[in-house]
């Protein structure tokens, strides 16, 4: 009897045993990703993102750039922070206007002008899905070196004219 209670006991104690996440939706059919994201800087500061996202783009709830102030490095060796863990230090979220069909992929432009001005930022694009239960569709994180002059950040630097609305383009 006392094994056999033992065994009734292993048997709960082994069904607590396993993974203990929240379920994560399977149907790709309602996800998106990024095919590709771009920024610039602007002549006044500001940054102009944009990105192409494929898949169920009509999923698309808003867009959030994320970026991270970047300081010129002591030693002018560039990224400051190049294998560090994206820290976003601001961000803000854009909300572009309901498509009318489904289309396979949509552009989006968004421009966001920091608090803190610096030579530097690492960014990435967060596209928010209309159905809460999916995760995010995170865009690589990169570097847009917005003052060319400054040391260690000698690369080239596109300009563009501000935009102050999100839009979609649908091809």
């Amino acid at each position: 009897m006392a094994a056999l209670t033992a065994l009734c006991g292993l048997l709960v104690l082994g069904a607590a045993c396993g993974k203990k996440v929240m379920p994560v939706p399977q149907d790709n059919r309602e996800l998106f990703t990024w095919r590709s994201a771009t920024a610039t800087a602007t002549a006044n500061g500001c940054i102009v993102a944009r990105g192409e996202a494929q898949g169920n783009v009509d999923n698309l709830a808003s867009v959030i750039v994320e970026i991270q102030v970047l300081d010129a490095p002591a030693n002018g060796a560039g990224d400051s922070c190049a294998g560090c863990p994206f820290q976003a230090t601001s961000r803000q979220e854009f909300r572009p206007e309901k498509q009318l069909t489904p289309q396979a992929t949509a552009i989006v432009e968004m421009t966001m002008c920091p608090d803190r001005k610096a030579p530097a930022y690492r960014w990435r694009l967060v596209g928010v899905n209309v159905l809460t239960r999916f995760a995010h569709a995170l865009s690589k994180v990169q570097t847009l070196v917005a003052d060319p002059n400054a040391p260690g950040f000698n690369l080239p630097v596109e300009e563009a004219a501000p935009q102050q609305q999100t839009e979609i383009v649908l091809p």
